[in-house]
């Protein structure tokens, strides 16, 4: 299974579940709307989003993936920065 980001506009773009010789996708965001809820819930997450996976492999229609669609994926993952010293 991989995941990525899909540019929608937003901040923090839109997750999609890509097949594995990247050139389809399908939409994620039922499950979660983005990769840092996906991962901040992964109890809950993950099998549905294997479960995309799986299906994406079978061969499940899906829309062919122009890697310029894509954003980095955690386009602003959370950290803590210290200024103090």
């Amino acid at each position: 299974m991989k995941l990525g980001t899909l540019r929608d506009g937003s901040r923090d773009g839109r997750l999609v579940v890509v097949r594995r010789d990247q050139r389809a996708f399908i939409d994620a965001g039922h499950v979660a709307p983005n990769l840092q809820t996906a991962l901040d819930h992964w109890d809950r997450a993950e099998a549905p989003l294997r479960s995309l996976g799986e299906e994406l492999e079978r061969g499940r229609v899906a829309p062919a993936l122009d890697a310029r669609q894509l954003m980095s994926p955690l386009p602003r993952a959370y950290e803590w920065i210290d200024a103090s010293a």
